[in-house]
């Protein structure tokens, strides 16, 4: 059995990537997986001392990237078989633990100045490096698969809904008032003529006050499988839900909570406001899932059920294509 180190951050995203590559490996090979939350010797320091690691790397020597680990509270690597991490706060980090124990080391997300040869893997959703350690993948890597969804919904024995997870302000997208009441409105016709029963889930992102709107306002068409994260729904899995939707649709300012969408293997609508100022880079990765086929992309204030499409044959060997890539860099 192989055991698999996943290095977190603490930002939720990246370790959701990060147990997502854990769960594409152990579907392939016995796997027993354990988080280490890294923190700094010296906190204050932290930004600093990413900017000097990044740079001594550079260097590929090994007593360097030894002094490298001790700007880190102590980590017991010894007995494992694999590091996974994600972000830019671990991937220094990570790359010196792979020059200095020479295990492989899977890191998720841009380089930052790293190449993706000092990683046995850099996954990433478009090319940076024209080296085969950098894994281009379909979909950001997640918890979730259409088995992984069906299965849930199955055991919990959940009755077929049309899913919206709403956001708020973030990445250069802001919603105005008018806009949310216009997208409660094709809530409400969606639901008049679909019949099915509504179900919403909130986020970090989304304001106090947009949530207690959409509660009063869908009140009369609201299923039982809503969360609400002002409300305390905050640490449970969208497994089920997604699982479990006809449709799926999600606000654009979380690139997690679309990737998480579209490995459901169900139609995932993507809504827009009309002011965005979002870095380039990440309208191009939403550009490439619509060109994937995999998202189709609406404004907030007017949009409809999009045209049904079956992305589990799709979605599935996107999966498969990443793990038996991940293996090769690994070589177990």
């Amino acid at each position: 059995m192989k055991k698999i180190l996943i290095l977190s951050d603490g930002i939720p995203g990246h370790f959701n990537q990060s147990k997502g590559i854990a769960l594409l490996i152990s579907e392939i090979c016995e796997c027993t997986t354990t988080i280490h939350q890294i923190s700094w010797r010296i906190h204050f320091l932290r930004s600093v001392c990413t900017l000097i690691a990044r740079f001594l790397l550079q260097l590929n020597n090994k007593m360097i990237a030894s002094s490298i680990l001790w700007m880190y509270s102590p980590i017991k690597i010894q007995g494992y078989d694999l590091i996974v991490a994600a972000g830019g706060n671990t991937a220094p980090l990570s790359a010196a633990i792979k020059l200095v124990f020479s295990l492989p080391v899977i890191q998720l997300g841009s380089p930052r100045g790293l190449h993706s040869s000092m990683f046995s893997g850099l996954v990433t959703v478009e090319q940076y490096f024209d080296h085969p350690s950098n894994i281009v993948a379909a979909v950001t890597p997640n918890l979730y698969s259409p088995a992984i969804c069906k299965r849930a919904a199955h055991e919990k024995n959940l009755v077929e809904h049309i899913l919206f997870l709403i956001g708020g302000e973030g990445i250069g997208y802001s919603y105005s008032t008018n806009e949310w009441e216009n997208m409660l409105l094709n809530i409400q016709n969606i639901h008049s003529k679909m019949k099915y029963p509504i179900s919403i889930v909130t986020s970090r992102r989304t304001s106090p006050e947009v949530e207690v709107l959409f509660q009063s306002s869908l009140k009369n068409i609201l299923g039982n499988y809503s969360a609400w994260f002002h409300q305390g729904d905050k640490n449970f899995k969208l497994d089920a839900l997604l699982g479990s939707a006809k449709n799926i649709f999600v606000t654009e300012d979380s690139a997690m909570m679309i990737s998480e969408s579209i490995s459901s293997g169900k139609p995932v609508t993507t809504l827009y406001p009309s002011r965005i100022q979002s870095p380039k880079r990440y309208e191009q990765h939403l550009s490439k899932y619509s060109d994937l086929g995999l998202i189709d992309r609406q404004p907030l204030s007017d949009f409809h059920i999009a045209s049904k499409q079956d992305l589990n044959q799709k979605i599935t060997e996107y999966r498969a294509e990443l793990a038996n890539k991940l293996m090769q860099r690994v070589r177990w």
